[in-house]
């Protein structure tokens, strides 16, 4: 079994938490802290397999713990905890490679598919590390391997709600597009208010906003990634208008995107502002 550690500032959050996942298979709780500090300080000297961490913690929040772990190099994966009116706070977490978010109160189908998710990607690294190096053969070995362009993938999020997936897959293929709960209730065959209410209610945020954290998840990720001009940016992630694009994103990430490309680390210190 992995390890995996809880870190929230409320203990029964905590042991709901853990008596909630206690006869899975994949984790095993090897630790609880209760403030930011203490919990990254385990993190750095046993480094985890996997951390649930909440968004708003004493001493050093959620965000700032994904940023710094980041930094350091640890290989630790996060799972984001957060309430209903703190999404906007796990959004940003998203943009910080964490792999999923868990609202509370806790749901045992949401808490499973998020770790299942960190198991399969915790099996692949190690599958991938157990691989034998590839042998070299003349002349390819003498000559340097060709970069490979990197691109973006958006978080895959998981629901148990068969309507719901369809909802998430279509739209992680479409978000760049001018797509609407319209275009999702279309896909599953219901009507679209249907829709509307039942992605909120599975996903515990609006069709909009996770449509919203697509793009700006996508727009930071070319911020930092490539030399692209903002305005051609907020093209490619579905906004025709720039102004408005910039509006959302310095809504939602805390600083525009000009300020994001300079200092990524802005985004942080504006949410904990």
């Amino acid at each position: 079994m992995y390890r995996a550690i809880v870190i929230d500032d409320e203990k029964w959050v905590v042991k709901s938490l853990i008596a909630t996942i206690k006869d899975q298979e994949y984790f095993e709780i090897t630790g609880e802290f209760y403030d930011g500090v203490s919990g990254l300080d385990y993190i750095r000297r046993q480094q985890p397999e996997l951390a649930f961490v909440d968004v708003r913690l004493p001493g050093m929040g959620g965000l700032e713990i994904l940023q710094t772990a980041h930094a350091e190099g640890l290989r630790t994966l996060f799972i984001m905890i957060s309430g209903h009116a703190e999404f906007a706070y796990a959004q940003k977490a998203m943009f910080h490679d964490a792999i999923g978010y868990c609202l509370k109160p806790f749901s045992r189908s949401e808490l499973l598919d998020s770790m299942q998710k960190a198991y399969a990607l915790l099996e692949g690294s190690a599958a991938r590390a157990a691989e034998p190096p590839p042998a070299p053969s003349a002349p390819e070995a003498e000559a340097a391997p060709e970069p490979q362009e990197e691109s973006f993938h958006p978080k895959h999020l998981t629901s148990s709600h068969k309507s719901v997936q369809m909802m998430l897959d279509y739209t992680e293929e479409h978000y760049r597009e001018d797509i609407s709960i319209q275009d999702l209730a279309e896909q599953c065959s219901i009507n679209a208010n249907y829709a509307s209410q039942l992605f909120k209610q599975e996903m515990g945020v609006t069709f909009v906003s996770f449509l919203t954290g697509l793009r700006i998840n996508h727009a930071a990720w070319l911020l930092t990634h490539t030399d692209e001009i903002v305005f051609h940016i907020a093209s490619q992630v579905g906004y025709s208008d720039y102004f408005y694009f910039a509006k959302v994103f310095k809504k939602v990430m805390g600083c525009t995107p000009t300020a994001y490309r300079k200092d990524p680390s802005a985004a942080a210190n504006a949410a904990k502002g």
